[in-house]
């Protein structure tokens, strides 16, 4: 097996193209500005930065870049007799950057099991608190156990853990108290000296009780205590509390913060726990306790060594504006040496004047803090999100360009966005504010939709993203952080749930077979296959339509129901594009991705809404390939359009066939189901799937698209097996076969991936010859003419057969290549002839797929002398001498396929 270095090395050469320049690797292409001023080292790699500090500061950890290197570490290190910690040596060592001979005897390597799962072990890296007290972090790819990264043993309120003995602690200056035993080891490996309380909220009095009472007994004054949480919610919260508790107890305590989101291992990695480092992280703790704004003004102003004059800050949740009077501070030295003489040093008449001279004015009674910049490239709309704390709420929520670009406007939106926030501050201070904080802000990139970004290749929801099979929750700033990318989505809706914290067991999968057997199996197939609409269509450009046909009754709502709760959507069927406006059925159809759009019915044949515009189903020809169907344009000045692509698939849901062209047709899979075997039992079947919750159904999706890769390699392998099958036994139409192989190649994916151990073969097969006469039927189909449109050709031949040639329904010429006829008088004579005809309505469109009578025109004038009998026997006319009177008559022309078309035949002028 290839060494973990060595793994490291070929990575960091395949991603950034490094040249080896003495010990270290030089010239490697930086992913941010994309010059080649990208450094490492050689032999041991931490940090990977980028040369141009001011113009782009790239920096980021090995173990951020090579994160899937980083999992699973008794997979590169196995345990053997000579070194039973081998695993938690090289996790300790490679994954922390620690010198581990100090730490040797102080930690073991164990295993850690699931209490829930079972199946779920990972080993651990062990360290002792107390007798029978441990804690131990996992080490074995950590991300299965959700939020679970640690786990302790026993009970360990008020216990520690340092490398340091108790003498070694009286001894010290000063101790640096850090939550982590990994943060404590790194400060103490920076030549300080450190304790872990374990926790932000442990004040950890056991150990602190020892070390004044060794004292005591040693007659020497107690260490300085340094509160050194994590630059968190907690560790802030938690910061000025434990401060304030050491020094009721009699000790001198002040406290420090580091940087952003790094930790105290984060800094020791990357070099940064020097004596200059550690007194500006002493200044952000110090700013953190601050019992007034005065007092962190002062700070701020000391620690850059009077350089600045005026400045904003942070304090409380509340935002300060301190200005330092020049004239006013030089008055006060001079009247205060005057008047002190040599009582004061000059600090003290410094401090004096600096606290008389300047001024704190509260510009906005909460917080405002800039998170990142995002960008719809589409719209060209950009937002910047804000993080706004008050002493009594908080929120986070965006802001235009246009909202902080002035005083009022700024003013309004944070009134707007916190009840009882307020800016006060002038348009100078706010240009200032907004200067500075919005200057080189991250930027996190967008989507508009909810679902599978095939440029990020991660599935992006509300609160979880999958990426590569990993689930990933929304962080404390609202975006996800999948692989090197930042990424949210802008879409609000659909809300679909995931639940990566419970297994999925398919125990109702018995049920769901019960209820509508081998049509429920390729339901779900295709169901399960639209998850993975964007990466089929590129393997294979299409992703089939599916038609879901029954009788009212049949059960149709209840299963579609049940499959949007297996992929995390409750209470919702479908739309009725009939009933939907233009705009909100393609919003419907753009606004997500890998996911199934359902179209359900509405009355078809509602003759009040004759009038209406329909919703046409040829209209989703170019959705099977993922194309556009429609476009819109842009609010810019230049002749700009946006066509989103169709993202996810296609189900039509209705009580009859749909009726559409061949192109539609071949397009789409068909199953119907009626009421036939219903039954008292599977009633009750059906409510026992229905009363699932819906955070049992969505382990369902969850599970699928963990194991998306599995999945997808199964189904293009079957895929090719199933088309070539397809064709050789007769079903040669490509597009059909092609469809139903799709489906047919995803049974088998569900079979290996899914539902392992608990679907029988016979099921399967069942299936797929199922799957098989769908296809052949529907070749068949498209051969033929809808069932209504051969209704009408044979009501009209019977109709037209028992006419004479002066009152035939045709008005053409018998011997013409073509037919006209005007459908209002055919209907109106089927009437009085007892012959029942389709809606004329679904007849318009329906006549114009006839193959019968091949479609030519619609709504032609001809003029004609022929007339309905039963028109001329209502005006008292005998039907062997009939009035010849010309008259204008608005036809649809076919052809006549029982004539040929002779020289001088055609239609009537």
């Amino acid at each position: 097996m290839m060494r973990l270095e060595q793994r490291i090395d070929d990575r960091l050469n395949q991603l950034f193209k490094f040249k080896r320049r003495g010990s270290w690797y030089r010239e490697g292409i930086c992913p941010l500005c994309k010059e080649k001023e990208l450094y490492v080292h050689a032999e041991k790699p931490r940090v990977v930065k980028c040369g141009r500090l001011n113009k782009c500061g790239y920096e980021e950890h090995v173990r951020e870049i090579c994160e899937e290197l980083f999992k699973d570490w008794t997979e590169y290190h196995p345990r053997t007799p000579e070194n039973p910690n081998a695993a938690a040596d090289a996790y300790l060592k490679d994954g922390r950057g620690f010198n581990i001979g100090r730490l040797k005897g102080h930690y073991s390597q164990e295993l850690y099991q699931s209490p829930v799962n079972k199946l779920l072990v990972t080993s651990t890296v062990r360290f002792r608190l107390a007798d029978g007290v441990f804690w131990e972090r996992f080490i074995d790819r950590p991300d299965r156990f959700g939020r679970m990264k640690a786990n302790f043993i026993g009970k360990w309120k008020g216990l520690s853990w340092s490398i340091h003995q108790l003498d070694e602690l009286c001894h010290a200056k000063s101790i640096w108290l850090t939550e982590g035993i990994f943060n404590s080891y790194s400060l103490s490996e920076s030549e300080l000296f450190s304790i872990s309380t374990m926790n932000s909220g442990n004040y950890p009095d056991q150990i602190l009780d020892r070390i004044k009472a060794r004292c005591h007994e040693l007659n020497i004054e107690r260490p300085r205590l340094v509160w050194a949480l994590d630059n968190d919610k907690a560790g802030k919260k938690f910061l000025p509390l434990h401060s304030r508790h050491a020094e009721e107890d009699g000790w001198i305590s002040t406290a420090a913060l580091p940087p952003g989101k790094l930790d105290w291992n984060d800094l020791y990695e990357r070099g940064q726990l020097t004596h200059k480092d550690q007194l500006r992280y002493l200044h952000y703790g110090k700013l953190q306790i601050a019992k007034t704004a005065e007092e962190a003004g002062l700070l701020i102003y000391n620690f850059y060594n009077g350089s600045l004059s005026r400045f904003f800050f942070n304090h409380a949740f509340r935002t300060y504006w301190w200005e330092l009077d020049f004239k006013k501070f030089n008055d006060v030295v001079q009247a205060t040496k005057e008047a002190q003489g040599s009582v004061l040093d000059e600090e003290e008449i410094k401090l004096q004047a600096l606290k008389n001279s300047s001024s704190v004015v509260e510009i906005c009674n909460a917080q405002l803090e800039p998170l990142y910049f995002q960008r719809n490239e589409i719209t060209d709309e950009s937002w910047y999100y804000f993080h706004v704390q008050s002493p009594w709420d908080e929120v986070k929520t965006t802001f235009s360009p246009e909202q902080i670009s002035g005083r009022r406007q700024f003013k309004t939106r944070v009134m707007g966005v916190l009840s009882g926030a307020m800016w006060t501050g002038t348009e100078q201070q706010l240009e200032t504010f907004i200067k500075r904080k919005t200057e080189r802000l991250r930027e996190v990139k967008t989507i508009d939709y909810i679902g599978y970004s095939r440029e990020y290749q991660a599935y992006i929801f509300d609160k979880i993203a999958v990426h590569n099979g990993q689930v990933i929750h929304k962080n404390e700033h609202d975006f996800f952080k999948a692989g090197k990318h930042e990424l949210k989505s802008l879409a609000s809706s659909p809300v679909i749930s995931l639940n990566a914290k419970q297994e999925f067991k398919p125990i109702w999968w018995k049920d769901f077979y019960s209820l509508q057997g081998e049509k429920g199996l390729i339901l779900l197939a295709w169901w399960t296959g639209s998850f993975f609409a964007e990466q089929i269509r590129a393997m294979h450009s299409s992703y089939p339509f599916f038609e879901f046909v029954g009788q009212a009754g049949s059960g149709k709502s209840t299963l579609i129901e049940l499959l949007w709760k297996l992929s995390g959507r409750e209470s919702y069927e479908g739309f009725d594009p009939n009933k939907s406006t233009s705009v909100a059925i393609y919003r419907n159809f753009a606004q997500i991705s890998n996911l199934p759009i359902v179209l359900i019915e509405g009355d078809r044949n509602d003759q009040q809404g004759a009038g209406k515009a329909k919703f046409s189903w040829d209209e989703l020809k170019d959705a099977f390939n993922g194309r556009a169907i429609r476009s819109k344009g842009l609010k810019t000045a230049g002749n700009e359009t946006y066509e989103p692509p169709f993202r996810g698939a296609v189900m039509i849901s209705q009580n009859t066939p749909i009726q559409a062209s061949e192109a539609i047709l071949s397009r789409t899979l068909h199953i119907s189901v009626d009421t036939k075997n219903h039954s008292l039992d599977k009633k009750h079947v059906a409510t026992r799937l229905t009363q699932m919750s819906l955070e049992e159904s969505c382990t369902y999706m969850t599970h699928c698209l963990k194991h998306e890769s599995k999945i997808l390699q199964t189904y293009e392998e079957n895929m090719k097996i199933a088309e070539a099958e397809y064709h050789s036994n007769g079903i040669t139409h490509t597009r059909i076969s092609l469809c139903h192989a799709q489906i047919s190649a995803m049974i088998d994916a569900l079979a290996e991936h899914v539902f392992e151990g608990v679907i029988d073969l016979s099921d399967i097969c069942d299936a797929k010859r199922y799957l098989e006469g769908m296809a052949r039927r529907r070749v068949d189909e498209i051969a033929c003419d809808h069932v209504y449109v051969q209704q009408f050709w044979d009501a009209y031949e019977y109709l037209n057969s028992i006419r004479s040639s002066s009152f035939c329904l045709n008005h053409f010429k018998p011997t013409d290549a073509h037919i006209a006829i005007n459908l209002n008088e055919i209907y109106k004579v089927a009437a009085r002839n007892f012959q029942t005809l389709p809606d004329i309505n679904e007849m318009r469109n329906l006549l114009r797929t006839s193959k019968r009578y091949k479609f030519i025109e619609a709504n032609k004038p001809v003029r004609t002398s022929s007339s309905p009998a039963d028109e001329m026997k209502s005006i008292g006319y005998a039907a062997e001498s009939p009035l010849k009177e010309d008259r204008i008559v608005k036809c649809w022309i076919f052809s006549n396929p029982n004539q040929v078309h002779q020289p001088g035949t055609g239609v009537k002028k």
